[in-house]
């Protein structure tokens, strides 16, 4: 395999157009960047790129594959990605990724050098990006301080809305926050890597991730047509209060479904915010519903 590697390397550097065979040029001060627009394919069996380490000293990297979206994965099972990353470089290197990490891989290029690297079953358009292994690390640290505030958030707005719903005794209330609870367990469920500690109490959770992902989401689900069947059948108190809270819920749950299918068709639509962005507006879909019980009218008032 690394024989084959080298040989590849070497018909890629010496018959690929001039364009595609520039090195990258980095620097200690190195922080993040998108690599796969720098891919150069190898037929069907993989790509390739360069690194000119422009400082005096070693340059440690990372790569990161774009992981799949977790709402196609347990849902559609040819969107989950198996293979993890493989990387060969020009001197005879080869880098994997370490068990249970298989969409990422630290590799070096030692100073002053330029060399190739190849990434076997990895196509053009694969979404990849080189990191420091510093800019990676305060990337992820943000991305988990930003989840569980959300959720710390989230879960607040739900203890009041509970304390609401029980003093109005409202019936409607009841159903926003079984959905909102539901859409709280699909969202701790979709970002449960990025916010758990790597602990072994939270295995059998982690273990039955995408199952969590189904049921959350099919609850959820059901309790917003559960509410738009009773708004259009049944004679409600405050039909307009509800309508308003359905009407602003739908929006931002279409918004939030509408993004996850673009993040499908195309991974870097917005960069790195795209994986988020999806996240974001379930999150205030969850929010509205909630607050739909918090601020629920009492049963003698008339709107």
């Amino acid at each position: 395999m690394r024989a084959l590697c080298s040989i590849l390397l070497f018909l890629a550097a010496f018959l690929a157009p001039a364009h595609a065979a520039d090195p990258l040029r980095l620097r200690d001060n190195f922080q993040a960047l998108e690599l796969h627009p720098y891919f150069q394919s190898v037929g069907a069996d993989g790509v390739i790129f360069s690194i000119q380490n422009g400082g005096s000293t070693d340059l440690d990297l990372v790569l990161t594959r774009t992981a799949p979206l977790d709402l196609a994965s347990a849902f559609a099972p040819q969107w989950r990605q198996s293979d993890a990353l493989r990387l060969f470089s020009s001197d005879d290197r080869e880098f994997s990724a370490e068990p249970g990490r298989g969409d990422e891989i630290f590799f070096s290029v030692p100073a002053g050098q330029v060399q190739s690297f190849y990434l076997p079953r990895v196509r053009a358009e694969t979404v990849i990006y080189l990191w420091s292994p510093e800019g990676l690390s305060g990337y992820q640290a943000r991305v988990q301080t930003f989840y569980a505030g959300l959720l710390l958030l989230l879960g607040g707005v739900l203890i009041v809305a509970i304390g609401m719903t029980i003093y109005r005794r409202s019936r409607r209330a009841v159903y926003a926050l079984i959905m909102g609870a539901g859409l709280m367990v699909l969202l701790a469920s979709l970002w449960m890597r990025d916010v758990l500690p790597n602990d072994s109490r939270f295995d059998l959770w982690k273990a039955n991730r995408l199952l969590i992902i189904q049921g959350s989401f099919a609850l959820g689900v059901s309790m917003s047509v559960l509410a738009h069947v009773n708004l259009v059948i049944r004679q409600i108190i405050h039909r307009n209060y509800w309508t308003r809270v359905i009407i602003v819920t739908d929006i931002f749950l279409l918004t939030s479904l509408g993004l996850w299918g673009w993040q499908l068709l195309d991974p870097a639509y917005a960069g790195l915010i795209s994986s988020q962005l999806g996240h974001i507006f379930m999150a205030l879909t969850c929010t509205s519903v909630l607050l739909g019980a918090v601020f629920v009218p009492d049963r003698q008032r008339r709107m």
